[in-house]
């Protein structure tokens, strides 16, 4: 018992760690005032990388449906490869 109350305090403390820094997670809200502009321009970036990623997997995603689409349709009959007999050419 006294381990997992221990572990508990110990996770607990270690939670302070956790947030944010005072560039970020100030107090200006508290004061009424608009976020510094350096917050506004991580904010931006932040929604900018999101944004570049998330079109990068939606690109590698719609590619592979187009594969997955591709492959369950028959090949028209002039683009089939057909074995040919090269025992003729030797």
């Amino acid at each position: 018992m006294k381990a997992i109350l221990f572990s508990a305090v110990l996770f607990c403390a270690s939670l302070t760690q956790s947030f944010a820094c005072s560039t970020c997670f100030g107090n200006y809200r508290d004061l009424g005032g608009a976020p510094p502009p350096n917050v506004q321009h991580l904010a931006i970036a932040i929604w900018a990388l999101m944004f570049i990623v998330m079109s990068v997997l939606g690109g590698i995603g719609a590619f592979s449906f187009h594969l997955w689409r591709q492959a369950r349709h028959p090949m028209e009959p002039h683009e089939q490869l057909f074995e040919e007999d090269l025992s003729q050419y030797e």
